[in-house]
């Protein structure tokens, strides 16, 4: 086995702070891997290969003595704990239940919004600077028709077999596609769901829920801190939508053949007239390309459900670290545009509001979290 040494960003160490322990004894479980962190340097290789196999068996709750230990002056501490963190975040990326897979995007700096030349660009998009300071996990793919049926036993989406729009599907299934028709609260009440199947504490805490037709359309939601999953914040989704990019779109300024995202885009054609590139449905979530930090469909597709209030005039002031949006409001944000939207309105940078209970064939989400 290939161990390559690496000094974490401190971002990453900040991970450690509030890790949970999900163990009958969690301080236990913290001395065992801090012992078995210091015999990564062990003399004897036999020794620094059993620490290191015990600490993969431990998982999620060894983040916190390994992230340590990647700082370690030992080079060989140092190499096996760098390695191992990585291992152990995308562990913890696996959703034991549904086989749903999360990708780490590590908290940095970041300009947020767009260049008052981007084309396409709105007013709420003012340009500023945000520091996320931890590392998270965040869904590759879009939440499934498939993933929601099981956490929640409900198939609301119109892009299925069952929906309004059956007509316009492929041959085959539909469980792949994304699900869409779900309210806020819906994606709030599925990370819950998925948290208890995972056995996580949940992020969030549910009361006064009122249903319509099996939709949870309101429901007095606050936030319990649990490690459990979550909806992505504003900030969280566009650092990893834009997967280390500046541009309109992860893949550039523009759309160039049609072939970048579910989204309608219009190209120049032959004698004067213009070519419409329009699927006019959902697809099964990863027919486009992703982008370099994991993640497919962050342009069109569905758009995605943040846990954020949306706010007009976000960026042009309060917290620029760790933002979450504002305290109250009537819209919750909504990012990445969706199929039947125009190219420059599945930018990065690209906001949408929709009222919490409303559900529509356009909007979907993809979940988060914390270990912490």
């Amino acid at each position: 086995m290939t161990r390559r040494s690496a000094r974490l960003p401190a971002a990453l160490l900040a991970l450690a702070a509030g890790l949970v322990l999900p163990s009958a004894n969690p301080a236990d479980t913290h001395r065992r891997a801090a012992a078995l962190v210091g015999q990564l340097g062990d003399d004897d290789f036999r020794t620094r290969e059993a620490a290191t196999d015990e600490l993969l068996g431990l998982g999620e709750p060894a983040l916190p003595a390994v992230l340590a230990g990647a700082n370690s002056a030992d080079p060989e501490v140092r190499t096996r704990a760098g390695w191992l963190f990585h291992q152990l975040l995308r562990q913890a990326g696996a959703s034991k239940s549904t086989g749903m897979t999360l990708v780490p995007v590590h908290g940095r700096e970041f300009r947020m919004g767009s260049p008052p030349n981007e084309v396409g660009r709105r007013a709420d998009e003012h340009p500023h600077s945000v520091r996320l300071t931890r590392a998270f996990l965040i869904g590759d793919y879009e939440v499934t028709q498939e993933e929601f049926r099981k956490v929640t036993g409900r198939a609301p989406s119109h892009f299925s077999p069952t929906g309004g729009g059956k007509g316009k599907l492929p041959k085959g299934s539909s469980d792949r596609f994304p699900v869409e028709q779900v309210t806020w609260f819906d994606a709030v009440d599925f990370c819950n769901r998925l948290s208890k199947l995972d056995g996580f504490e949940p992020y969030y805490a549910l009361a006064d829920e009122r249903r319509t037709d099996g939709a949870l359309t309101a429901a007095t939601v606050t936030v319990a801190g649990g490690p459990g999953y979550r909806l992505p914040t504003e900030a969280e989704w566009e650092l990893a939508a834009r997967g280390r990019t500046d541009t309109a779109f992860h893949f550039g300024r523009r759309a160039a053949t049609g072939k970048e995202g579910n989204f309608r885009s219009v190209f120049p054609g032959g004698y004067g007239g213009d070519v419409t590139v329009f699927l006019g449905r959902t697809a099964a979530v990863g027919s486009y390309p992703r982008n370099r930090a994991g993640l497919y469909d962050a342009h069109g597709n569905v758009a995605e459900w943040c846990g954020d209030w949306y706010d007009k005039d976000a960026g042009s002031g309060g917290p620029r670290t760790d933002p979450t949006g504002p305290a109250a409001g009537t819209h919750r944000a909504v990012r990445g545009g969706s199929w039947m939207s125009n190219d420059t309105s599945c930018r990065s940078a690209a906001r949408g509001s929709q009222a919490p209970g409303e559900a529509t064939y356009a909007t979907g989400f993809r979940v988060a979290r914390s270990p912490h």
